[in-house]
């Protein structure tokens, strides 16, 4: 590193609702940058609770200041970007920007005023930091008829596209594809591990589902997996989005009256074949019938859920992007550091095969640290 260097830190904290994967990364140019250092916060658990609370009783949730968690998420996320700074030991003042994604509570891109909320106030992370600080990257695109989400795609494309034939797949608390071709497409496939990890949490008090060791132990209710799979998102044409506010345990048991008359662990295994499934649902709507399936988010490290993958689509490659250069559990991080330097040198960053959107825009709103 060189003193001259300038670096960005990118914020993301997911719909898997597990705390904050930070990463500082230094740009050369939009296509050629390094991770420096990463590092990743926990969230409490009573932050936590209030997030998952908020997602599913959002009916009115209309924006980002009628909740509290605006402030309060906003702290943790500083202190992620202070400690991470300190982590690195590098000069302060050579971080020209933090770029946080927020924590989504409620997303309607599909409303008579569409609109999506993303929590962290940035103002208050600019303050706490001394850093300017870019947030709200869903607006723009959203105000240009776009679904705001996902972001990921532009990102996939400009860092890991290989050949024609790649695809890029993201399993997070909700799971979403990009289609790295001469036109590019992404879109939210639908669950990732939300449901995955409410269930165990529900059942076991666990955050996550080791490896699918619960769900491989399971076997997969049919009937269930049917009706599941008959959900109108599930069936809707791209551009879609989608979120925790709409996937969750209330519109399973909606979707399921009768849950109580399975084997939890059957469940389990349901949903994690409901995963798999949406993914070559996914897969099909984009008329692809081989290529090489780079995976990255918290679900790569599930190797039932790999392995699943690797059976249902046998005519892909299914690895994780480490082997592109960017471990799987930082691709968003780094993603949105990479959202912090497009907005930085003016470079619009959705792309509108993938949202919708009439045009190409520059995401993000800034704030400035306020002089003490």
């Amino acid at each position: 590193m060189q003193e001259t260097d300038k670096f960005y830190i990118g914020l993301m904290s997911g719909t898997s609702v597990d705390g904050i994967d930070a990463a500082l990364v230094c740009f050369e140019s939009s296509s050629n940058f390094k991770v420096i250092e990463t590092q990743f916060t926990p969230y409490p658990s009573d932050i936590r609770s209030q997030i998952n609370d908020s997602a599913l009783n959002n009916s009115l949730l209309y924006q980002n200041e009628d909740s509290p968690l605006h402030n309060s998420l906003a702290a943790l996320y500083a202190q992620a970007s202070n400690e991470l700074i300190a982590k690195a030991g590098i000069d302060k003042n050579s971080v020209l920007a933090i770029a946080n994604h927020g924590q989504t509570v409620r997303h309607e891109p599909n409303a008579s005023k569409p609109f999506s909320l993303q929590l962290g106030d940035g103002q208050i992370i600019a303050d706490k930091t001394g850093i300017q600080t870019i947030t709200q990257f869903r607006q723009a695109d959203i105000e240009a008829g776009g679904q705001g989400a996902p972001l990921m795609p532009a990102f996939h494309n400009a860092v890991f596209k290989q050949t024609n034939n790649s695809f890029v797949l993201n399993l997070g608390g909700i799971a979403n594809l990009t289609q790295l071709d001469e036109q590019v497409i992404g879109f939210d496939t639908g669950p990732g591990n939300c449901l995955l990890d409410q269930w165990i949490e529900k059942h076991h008090a666990k955050r996550f589902d080791q490896d699918g060791h619960w769900a491989q132990s399971g076997t997969v209710v049919q009937e269930v997996l049917q009706t599941l799979m008959r959900d109108d998102y599930i069936a809707l044409s791209y551009p879609k989005s989608t979120g925790t506010d709409y996937f969750n345990l209330d519109w399973l048991e909606k979707s399921i009256p009768v849950l109580e008359n399975y084997s939890p662990n059957d469940i389990q295994a349901t949903l994690l074949e409901f995963t798999v499934q949406t993914v070559c649902k996914a897969v099909q709507q984009l008329n692809a019938n081989s290529g090489a399936l780079y995976v990255c988010g918290g679900g790569a490290h599930n190797k039932h859920l790999m392995s699943s993958l690797e059976r249902a689509l046998v005519n892909f490659s299914v690895q994780k992007t480490d082997s592109l250069g960017v471990p799987s559990d930082w691709v968003e991080a780094v993603g949105f550091a990479w959202l912090g330097y497009c907005f930085m040198n003016k470079i619009p960053s959705n792309l509108p095969s993938v949202t919708g959107a009439r045009s190409s825009v520059i995401l993000g709103q800034s704030f400035s640290p306020n002089s003490i």
